[in-house]
């Protein structure tokens, strides 16, 4: 019979090797593990046996420009309950009842289990002093009841400048996509609108947390490290509360929006769009009135102040400058006999009986349409296109809040390329009357109006960030006041315009905001829409050198010279009689 063959045997030496190879392998494996990759599975390891329990940072104060406080943080009591230290659960939330705290919901949650053991579970938001004296009061009887505090919004003013501030609230998944690469995270509150939003990363801070170590169960078995939250950053605005406040007192309960700048610089001032709300109410969750509140109003949460609507009349000033530097004479008489037809269209004056023989100046001061439809008519389409884009007018003003309507410039060019169709004589007439496509905000026309009213003809760029500093003092940025261009016009015909624009409130359509002793200059304009009419009036004064620059819609408020110019009169009064006061 023939034996198998044997298998063949491994020299010692390559034996000894091959252990040698494998050890060094082995030992490469652990260095590799225990030395070098020591720090992540470290931190895995922490993940595993730790939970963190977060500690949000305070946001940074917002202050007006004169050191009021109008967002700060405020410290509320709320009651949690953590289960793993309920001891005696009946008894717990039969006192809790008595007391007026709702807990059907906690209930719930510790009937499912629906919680991990070491979780808070949230059961009132706001304790009312008395709830937190009971609760005090019987604390040995209460295990696992814990009276927390939290750090939310709050707005002392309420609804004053409650557009121009904004509010907070949860991040949105939408942009949490696009900001978790900055450090934010699910359930982060940030600003959903206003200065807290376009400011959010100056003045979130940076939260802190306390970790706690468990064990295999989760059961929390000790404390293991703490890190504080760091404040956010304070932010300084252009925004004068105590002017804020007597122009939102002017508008009244009229739906519309006011906007006051600083001619020489571009600071806003003053920013109101009624209806407005009170940024307070998203704090927590918003109960049943305040949802009300806000859904019966006419769009509070909706800033007119940077929307877009027809300017009526006072487009007129670009109209008259475009005259002008088309060397147009001023003496050049028209019959206002209160309509004119073109193309077998009537054409009306907002005069019905009309205004008889105008020339351009009288027809400015008048705001006669006829004279202005005819220099629509000698005024080439892209001449007015210019000199509307000269102020500004069809481009966004970069101003530092979200959400700015940029309004619009129509041209031949456009209207071709948007409805296939030539630019008619009626489109002229429209437009030079501030009517048909054009569009602007209430901001940008108060730019429009500061540009004339600073004596180096500047188109500056409105904004609200005076200074952003640090909780320790430090200065992080100073905002200085931006030049965005300078209007191209002759000093005569811009001088001839604010002569004019005197002369309205003196003696022509502005009359209403006339104030003796006071040197007011403005135009009123009565926009067209489908239910009521909107009311206009921009203006500077209220001295030679102006302090203000104004511009005041009254959504269908009707007639500009008497609703709008009113509203201008009353803030001037009251901001001259607050100049008189202060240098007593």
């Amino acid at each position: 019979m023939t034996k198998p063959p044997r298998a063949p045997h491994l020299p010692a030496r390559y034996t000894a090797g091959l252990g040698l190879l494998l050890l060094a392998v082995v030992l490469g494996r652990l260095f590799y593990l225990q030395i070098i990759q020591h720090s992540y599975y470290d931190f895995l390891a922490d993940g595993v046996r730790s939970r963190i329990i977060p500690s949000i940072a305070p946001r940074g104060v917002i202050y007006d420009r004169y050191g009021l406080a109008l967002a700060e943080s405020k410290l509320v009591y709320g009651l949690d309950v953590l289960p793993y230290q309920l001891k005696n659960q009946r008894f717990v939330l039969e006192f809790l009842r008595q007391i007026g705290i709702n807990t059907r919901t906690l209930e719930a949650r510790l009937r499912d289990k629906n919680y991990l053991p070491y979780e808070l579970l949230a059961v009132k938001a706001d304790l009312t002093p008395r709830q937190i004296s009971y609760i005090e009061e019987n604390k040995a009887l209460l295990d696992g009841v814990i009276i927390s505090t939290r750090i939310v919004r709050y707005y002392p003013y309420a609804n004053e400048a409650a557009h121009v501030l904004g509010y907070v609230g949860q991040i949105g998944s939408a942009e949490l996509n696009k900001l978790k690469n900055y450090g934010y995270q699910v359930g982060d509150i940030v600003g959903q609108a206003g200065i807290e939003r376009y400011y959010d990363a100056y003045l979130r801070g940076v939260d802190g947390g306390r970790a706690l170590e468990v064990d295999a169960l989760n059961n929390p078995v000790s404390g293991l490290r703490a890190l504080e939250p760091v404040p956010g950053h304070d932010v300084y605005l252009t925004i004068d509360l105590a002017l804020q406040r007597q122009a939102a007192r002017a508008l009244g309960a009229r739906k519309g929006a006011i906007v006051i700048l600083q001619p020489d610089t571009g600071e806003v001032l003053a920013m109101v769009s009624k209806p407005d709300y009170n940024p307070n109410y998203f704090t927590n969750y918003l109960s049943a009135a305040e949802w009300q509140e806000l859904v019966t109003q006419d769009h509070p949460m909706y800033n007119r102040a940077l929307s877009s609507y027809p300017p009526g009349s006072i487009f007129k000033v670009a109209t008259m400058l475009a005259a002008l530097e088309s060397r147009i004479d001023t003496a050049r008489s028209f019959i206002c006999g209160g309509s004119m037809v073109v193309n077998r269209r009537r054409f009306d004056c907002w005069r019905a009986g009309g205004h008889g023989a105008q020339n351009l100046l009288t027809g400015f001061i008048n705001s006669c349409n006829i004279v202005f439809y005819n220099l629509g008519l000698l005024l080439t389409p892209q001449k007015l296109a210019n000199t509307a884009a000269a102020f500004g007018l069809g481009l966004s003003t970069d101003i530092d809040l979200p959400f700015e309507s940029s309004g619009f410039v129509p041209t031949e060019r456009w209207k071709q390329r948007r409805y296939n169709e030539d630019w008619y004589p009626g489109d002229s007439l429209n437009m030079a009357i501030g009517q048909g496509y054009l569009l602007t905000t209430p901001l940008q026309m108060a730019a429009l109006t500061a540009s004339l009213a600073n004596a180096r003809n500047r188109l500056c760029r409105p904004y609200l960030l005076q200074k952003i500093v640090s909780r320790e003092g430090k200065l992080i940025v100073q905002n200085k006041p931006e030049q965005a261009g300078v209007l191209p016009f002759e000093q005569k015909n811009i001088d001839l315009v604010r002569d004019l624009l005197r002369e309205t409130v003196d003696r022509g359509t502005g009359v209403n905001a006339r104030v003796p002793g006071l040197v007011i200059r403005g135009k009123t304009g009565t926009a067209e829409n489908l239910k009521k009419d909107h009311a206009w009036f921009i203006s500077y004064g209220p001295y030679d050198r102006p302090d203000l620059a104004m511009a005041v819609f009254v959504e269908e408020g009707g007639f500009g010279g008497t609703v709008a110019a009113g509203i201008a009169r009353d803030i001037y009064v009251w901001y001259d009689a607050r100049s008189r006061e202060a240098q007593k």
